[in-house]
């Protein structure tokens, strides 16, 4: 079970460390850490790195079909962690205020999250191939005359059917949906959190 929902548990063990933390800096200041102070800026600035690493890093190393520097289970794993806590690490550095482009950046937040789980979901439901069973091809030598018929087939009839075709069509198709949907949502996000930024750094420095 922990194997096969790792992400999912070692995203909870890096919330859960991020929580203290945070939790500590509450304790001490007896409110939310403010956005712009040395906790509520901190963790901002991580969580932003984590969401930049999320967006960057699966994607060059899933063109990189011949680079040899970790399996894509290992990465897809590490783009899944990086998706879930970035993104929470964000919504601690609000101090829970929505407001302006922070809350609209916020939102979004919330929604390509969702759609990155919903992903994950279509991307483990998506086969790479329909195999034909190891069992239905003819083993040994080559086989003459009725023999060799027979083993044909089995082999055929063994192999993927219409339905199991249409259905993993269907499901490609569904991933292509979801994928052009989601790219689009996540570099609306990261243009609004530029700007965020951006106008944070503005006014921190210049209207001061």
């Amino acid at each position: 079970m922990i194997k096969r929902h790792r992400e999912i548990w070692y995203s909870l063990i890096a919330i859960a460390i991020v929580t203290a933390i945070y939790a500590l800096a509450f304790l001490q200041a007896g409110r939310f850490p403010a956005a712009s102070g040395l906790v509520g800026h901190g963790i901002g600035i991580l969580g932003f790195v984590l969401m930049l690493m999320t967006e960057t890093l699966y994607s060059i190393r899933k063109q990189m079909t011949d680079a040899r520097w970790g399996r894509m289970s290992d990465w897809l794993t590490f783009h899944m962690v990086t998706g879930i806590v970035g993104p929470y690490m964000v919504l601690l550095h609000s101090s829970m205020k929505f407001n302006g482009v922070a809350g609209v950046a916020m939102l979004l937040t919330v929604v390509v999250v969702a759609s990155g789980l919903v992903g994950r979901y279509l991307y483990t439901a998506v086969p790479r191939v329909v195999e034909t069973p190891a069992s239905a091809a003819p083993a040994g030598a080559p086989q003459d005359g009725s023999a060799a018929d027979a083993a044909g087939n089995a082999a055929e009839s063994f192999g993927p059917s219409d339905a199991e075709v249409a259905d993993l069509t269907a499901r490609r198709a569904s991933l292509a949906r979801w994928y052009s949907v989601h790219i689009p949502l996540t570099w609306t996000l990261f243009a609004i959190a530029f700007i965020h930024a951006g106008a944070a750094m503005y006014y921190a420095t210049f209207q001061r």
